[in-house]
């Protein structure tokens, strides 16, 4: 056991040796792959994690902008309405003026119309009271009075009857 403690120089110097020349040729051959790959994929995650800042970026004013859009279209919806009621306030209002303005047209043609039947109806009493009257008058006075002398006689009653 005391072999085992004691260090052997040879088997030490061997170790080192091969030691350094595996260090030596993983440096000639491999290192520099190895170096450069692991930069390679550094940079690979570099510029992942760039482009994915940008896109987050992007995409962060990209929903910045649709939000703005989207209250426009909303505000421009909600005027759009506003003036769609107006619209139709304004056409309500029209279309009940124009229904007033008819019915007081019917309204006055019909008081014309009843003001033509009255005069007609005058007209035509009047010229009932000249014919009686004058019926009247012959056989009162067994004398014929002329239409026309009967019907100046009968205005002048009716003017004398207004005047009073």
């Amino acid at each position: 056991m005391e072999d085992l403690l004691k260090p052997d120089y040879g088997v030490m110097i061997l170790t080192i040796c091969n030691f350094l020349l595996l260090v030596y040729l993983l440096k000639r051959f491999a290192w520099d792959g190895l170096i450069g790959a692991l930069e390679k994929r550094e940079e690979k995650i570099t510029s992942d994690i760039q482009k994915a800042e940008a896109d987050r970026v992007s995409a962060e004013t990209l929903k910045r902008e649709l939000d703005e859009k989207l209250a426009q279209i909303s505000q421009q919806a909600s005027q759009k309405m506003q003036e769609a009621v107006k619209l139709g306030q304004a056409q309500s209002a029209q279309l009940l003026a124009q229904a007033q303005e008819q019915a007081n047209r019917l309204l006055e043609q019909t008081k014309q119309q009843l003001e033509v039947e009255k005069n007609q109806a005058l007209a035509d009493v009047r010229k009932e009271i000249v014919e009686t009257a004058v019926l009247a008058a012959q056989k009162v006075l067994q004398e014929q009075i002329s239409t026309k002398a009967a019907d100046d006689a009968v205005s002048r009653v009716l003017e004398e009857i207004k005047t009073k």
